[in-house]
């Protein structure tokens, strides 16, 4: 059989339980040859366990890809207010190159998060020079407000980070939970072929293609013997 995609599979399961369920004559050909009912509920649990993983890989992918880009936008924002705050630090105390030092702020880092790490502790620090600072024009609500934002930025990156690990931990156990239904779909096509075999119209009704062997035969049987000189 033609590897299916997985919403073709569970749409293909989800007819299976559906005309197996429904239909006592069915029912009673396949328990025969072993889909009997325990064999139905494994694939009905399967496919349910299949479908809330899919949904909730589909939504942990979702949730990542909305975290990153408010990041992204986030820390851009960040990073400007703090610079402006560092060209301020350093007007005030350019005379006095260990309190620039002990803010950390005598080279700017290039990398991002190094540079929101450095915004971490320059807000810590920034407090007892703050008499100074105002003087240079800064505000006390300014500093506070964009170490606020420090802090929720750290905590929205811990929370991607944590996204980040579900969704790959939850795709592993959604592939191995496909694998499974796959197989248990594989075993039920079998079966349904075997156990309907004198009834093609039941097994139709599976959307299994039933082919006409015995008429291919008979056109092949009947078709002229090639011309010879």
């Amino acid at each position: 059989m033609k590897t299916i995609t997985i919403p073709q599979l569970f749409e293909a399961v989800q007819l299976a339980i559906f005309n197996i369920s429904t239909h006592e004559e069915i029912q009673k050909k396949l328990n025969v040859f072993g889909a009997t009912s325990k064999f139905v509920q494994t694939g009905h649990g399967l496919l349910q366990r299949a479908q809330m993983m899919y949904t909730n890989q589909e939504q942990n992918y979702n949730d990542s890809r909305r975290m990153s880009l408010q990041i992204v936008e986030d820390s851009a924002a960040v990073i400007e207010v703090f610079k402006d705050h560092i060209f301020i630090a350093k007007a005030a105390f350019r005379k006095e190159s260990h309190i620039l030092q002990e803010l950390k702020i005598k080279k700017i880092a290039n990398n991002p998060w190094a540079c929101i790490q450095q915004a971490m502790d320059f807000y810590q620090r920034a407090p007892q020079y703050m008499d100074t600072l105002q003087q240079y024009g800064a505000t006390e609500a300014s500093f506070q407000q964009n170490k606020a934002s420090v802090e929720a930025l750290l905590v929205l990156k811990a929370q991607h980070m944590k996204k980040k690990g579900d969704a790959e931990h939850s795709t592993q156990e959604k592939k191995q939970t496909i694998k499974d239904l796959r197989s248990w779909y594989g075993d039920f096509r079998k079966l349904a072929r075997i156990a309907l075999k004198d009834t093609p119209q039941m097994l139709e009704t599976f959307g299994i293609v039933v082919y006409d062997t015995r008429k291919k035969h008979k056109k092949t049987a009947q078709a002229p013997a090639a011309l010879t000189d």
